[in-house]
């Protein structure tokens, strides 16, 4: 019977190069590494997305307050008392020259 023995251990060295034994020996802190840089660009991505939605609503905010502004000064001058005669006048309402009178019953019951 044949017998098969080992064949013989070449002395081929763990690693190909240098850079890889060294990153491999200190492949904690290099994932720790790779960690901290994808958390800054997740932050980067939501600073720039907070950014962008700020500058949407600050638009928005602005012309907010120009309708605000238009509206109310369109209140103010329709409130007028010359525009308000002049809508009166236009429905053919008679605005009189004397205050109402108010009557006052003068009884003993409330």
């Amino acid at each position: 019977m044949l017998e098969f023995t080992k064949p013989p251990k070449l002395n081929k060295p763990k690693f190909p190069s240098v850079s890889a034994m060294v990153v491999w020996k200190n492949k904690m802190f290099v994932l720790f590494v790779f960690g901290l840089v994808l958390v800054y660009i997740g932050n980067v991505q939501y600073t720039e997305y907070r950014m962008r939605r700020m500058q949407i609503l600050e638009k928005e905010i602005m012309q907010l307050k120009w309708r605000y502004w238009n509206i109310k000064s369109d209140l103010l001058y329709k409130g007028m008392e010359e525009q308000v005669g002049k809508k009166v006048l236009e429905q053919e309402i008679i605005i009189k020259e004397q205050p109402p009178h108010v009557l006052i019953e003068n009884g003993t019951g409330n």
